[in-house]
């Protein structure tokens, strides 16, 4: 991998938007299926923006005027306006280049060029508690169907210039689903390795070595380590909210500081390996 330098870094949770009606009465349901639990009800004649890229089994994900977000028939949405949605701006927004400060092996870090990191304009601090933080939902809900990132997976190895097998990188969002992140924006999706160029490893292979030889520094930090982060700063983010979904790491390394919405974004895009190192020393928080 390339050498990170001090690179324009432009993190945004800016993304391509198109306002649409419903034709229809509809139902808003969790996920693009009629299995999916069904979260609310829209009018016909109901202005919604349609905030995903890709259709999923015939079904788009949609933000109503009352900020509630889920998946709608697709033939039952007119598209009216396309454009640019940007979300307003927010505190501790992602600075514009990658710190020189970052003190991981460079090789582990996405090109910001490539990669610079999205969120989803649909999950803001105002709202996390009906989504991010709320016990029934799911990243599920906003995850890509395979059909999407598995082309994205493959032209993004191409961009990086990996040759070697694909199950070695895990297509990884920068920016968490569970943190907010787009979930179908290529700005967001990168691949990270489990292990480093000089020890490919799948997943599998990772985590045996890692058993093996736990606190080891002999393999770079992947894909593995990178999950531990996004799980705490998730518990971070959520901490304050009442009754909050926490990570599967939660007991493990609990939250013990509260970070916005944006703050927490803002580590998994710039140095997220800063965080990894404070939770392995001691439990520090993420701030």
């Amino acid at each position: 991998m390339k050498s990170l330098t001090l690179l324009a870094f432009s993190f945004s949770v800016a993304m391509s938007a198109q306002q649409a009606s419903v034709s229809h009465n509809s139902n808003l349901r969790s996920a693009p299926s009629q299995a999916g639990k069904i979260v609310g009800h829209l009018t016909a004649s109901a202005s919604v923006t349609v905030i995903s890229k890709f259709a999923r089994s015939g079904y788009v994900r949609v933000e109503t005027a009352g900020d509630d977000t889920g998946w709608v028939y697709q033939k039952n949405v007119t598209v009216t306006q396309s454009g640019e949605s940007t979300s307003a701006a927010q505190p501790n927004s992602v600075p514009n280049e990658v710190p020189a400060t970052a003190v991981g092996n460079q090789e582990i870090y996405p090109r910001s060029q490539l990669t610079p990191g999205k969120g989803d304009p649909s999950v803001t601090q105002g709202n996390i508690a009906k989504n991010i933080c709320n016990k029934s939902w799911s990243t599920d809900s906003v995850r890509p169907d395979t059909s999407v990132t598995d082309k994205i997976k493959v032209d993004t190895m191409k961009s990086y210039g990996f040759a070697d097998a694909a199950n070695h990188y895990e297509l990884d969002h920068l920016v968490s689903l569970q943190n907010g992140g787009c979930p179908d924006c290529v700005e967001n999706l990168w691949p990270e390795a489990y292990g480093d160029q000089k020890h490919p490893m799948t997943e599998v292979q990772r985590a045996q070595w890692n058993k093996q030889h736990p606190g080891s520094a002999d393999v770079l930090p992947g894909a593995l380590e990178k999950d531990v982060v996004e799980n705490h700063i998730h518990d971070e983010i959520c901490r304050d909210t009442p009754n909050a979904k926490m990570s599967s790491n939660a007991k493990k390394y609990p939250a013990t500081v509260s970070v916005t919405l944006a703050r927490g974004q803002q580590i998994l895009a710039t140095d997220w390996f800063a965080c990894y190192k404070k939770i392995m020393d001691g439990n520090k928080p993420c701030e």
